[in-house]
């Protein structure tokens, strides 16, 4: 009995490694899956195996037969399937990639396929202004772009996650300043001055922008 002691321990652990190995390989083969683009990463299983997508091995491809793009990892497969109408080369330092989604405006996403900042920007260069404010630690609502919302067609003022800061509410609203200030225009078509935190500092009774702008440069030159 003795003698068979240590080989029945070496059995029972040869098995439990068996089943952890196919355990392994189980949670490997579950994180990709077969869909219309070829073998594809399974983001949520990723997200906890070890297969989990690098953003510096992952490049912006397109996929000739649609013409649309996508991210293939270094062998070549789609990590992120190509939906998208355009897309940048991941930032690897956010792990963030600016893409555009077909018929949407600009934003990005992570190497999950996940929103990070929405989809409300018209301008590329706006989604990686606004990364960088990101990447730089500054505080939420110190850096504002301005942005023409989509269904209402007024003006207001996104964060860096493209959330709305200041909602839509301006016929125009201009870039702000160094100082947080921007020149409006007012439902009333009269123009005037806001800050960061939508307040009024030039009140909108000037009839032009110029005239406006005038009154703020002379308020901050004060």
């Amino acid at each position: 009995m003795k003698r068979l002691l240590p080989l029945l321990l070496c059995a029972a652990f040869a098995v439990s490694s068996c089943g952890l190995l196919n355990m392994a390989t189980r949670t490997a083969n579950q994180a990709l899956y077969s869909g219309p683009y070829g073998t594809v990463v399974n983001p949520v299983v990723a997200a906890t195996s070890a297969i989990a997508p690098n953003p510096s091995k992952l490049t912006a491809q397109e996929d000739p037969g649609t013409g649309l793009y996508g991210y293939l990892n270094e062998y070549g497969v789609w990590v992120i399937a190509p939906v998208y109408e355009y897309a940048v080369d991941f930032n690897t330092d956010l792990g963030l990639a600016v893409v555009k989604p077909v018929n949407a405006r600009w934003g990005a996403i992570n190497v999950y396929a996940q929103t990070v900042i929405q989809f409300n920007f018209r301008s590329r260069y706006d989604v990686d202004s606004a990364m960088r404010s990101i990447e730089k630690g500054r505080y939420l609502g110190i850096d504002l772009w301005e942005e023409q919302d989509a269904g209402t067609e007024l003006w207001g003022y996104l964060d860096y996650y493209g959330n709305w800061y200041i909602q839509p509410q301006y016929w125009y609203a201009a870039g702000m300043n160094d100082q947080g200030l921007a020149i409006v225009q007012f439902p009333t078509e009269l123009w005037g001055a806001i800050d960061r935190k939508n307040n009024i500092i030039i009140q909108p009774n000037f009839k032009s922008r110029y005239d406006a702008e005038s009154a703020l440069r002379a308020l901050m030159n004060r």
